[in-house]
């Protein structure tokens, strides 16, 4: 029966068409989303918009202020041979770190910026070998979303081991570095724990910002540990940002041998495609 039956038994059957309609339109919905989402393999998942890997030396990385040591590309731990950056520092040596972006060289072309309004994923695999963990007053950054110019980033991550004066508080692996990432005034709090001898996974969604109007995500292996927005990611009055991974501490306050592999860098626009 047409839903224009005018008789009780047709007005009946047009409810019923109406909401079988309307539940096929649903299901079309949900199916297009799942599809959109990888859900259940039926697409294939996002690609990064850049991948800086170590198949062809450094290339895909900038050696710009490398540091004393700079990084070298050998098989990584428990890659079945695959290459990886091992940044490696002894003694009081300060900094081993490279630039995502670049053609391997110690020029910045090629570096990625980010400025005002720029929104993207990205994500590296690390690996810590040997570390002698810092703790506040002592830098001791893997990653840093570093603005222009000198001085410490907004936006940054330390690899440190520190449980409060109480001793009841914090713990080793991952903390926050800058004051985008400040909670009450605390540019330093413990996100989650780090292993040695283990690949770890990150992944930093941010919004870049000098005027407040910036935001971040971070995962670390799958899981979120921290957030904000209405932040400056960007140190107010710099212009651009860029992202620095590796290691850079405070040799004379943490001196001693520490090697952390890197396995990559990818820049995206989804945290699925950025992920290793």
């Amino acid at each position: 029966m047409h839903p224009a039956d005018p008789s009780l038994g047709g007005l009946r059957r047009a409810f019923r068409w109406i909401a079988a309609v309307a539940i096929a339109g649903a299901l079309a919905a949900l199916a297009w989303q799942a599809l959109g989402n990888g859900i259940g393999g039926s697409g294939p998942p996002p690609e990064p918009l850049v991948t800086a890997g170590f198949g062809d030396g450094l290339v895909g990385w900038s050696a710009a202020g490398v540091g004393e040591v700079p990084p070298q590309v050998l098989p990584g731990p428990e890659l079945g041979g695959e290459p990886a950056a091992r940044f490696r520092l002894t003694g009081e040596e300060n900094r081993s770190e490279l630039i995502f972006g670049g053609d391997g060289g110690r020029g910045t072309s090629g570096t990625r910026e980010f400025v005002e309004g720029d929104d993207y994923w990205y994500g590296f695999a690390f690996y810590i070998g040997q570390m002698v963990w810092g703790h506040p007053g002592s830098q001791n950054l893997v990653m840093q979303l570093k603005s222009e110019g000198t001085g410490a980033p907004n936006l940054g991550l330390q690899l440190w081991d520190w449980r409060g004066e109480d001793g009841a508080r914090g713990g080793r692996g991952l903390w926050s570095e800058g004051a985008a990432m400040a909670v009450d005034g605390d540019e330093h709090r413990f996100l989650a724990p780090v292993s040695e001898g283990e690949w770890h996974q990150v992944q930093v969604h941010f919004i870049a910002s000098s005027e407040g109007a910036g935001a971040y995500e971070v995962f670390l292996d799958g899981t979120l540990v921290d957030s904000g927005s209405g932040v400056s990611t960007i140190v107010p009055g710099r212009a651009s940002a860029y992202i620095k991974n590796g290691i850079y501490r405070d040799g004379e306050v943490i001196p001693g041998t520490s090697e952390v592999w890197l396995l990559g860098g990818k820049l995206g626009e989804s945290r699925q495609s950025v992920e290793f």
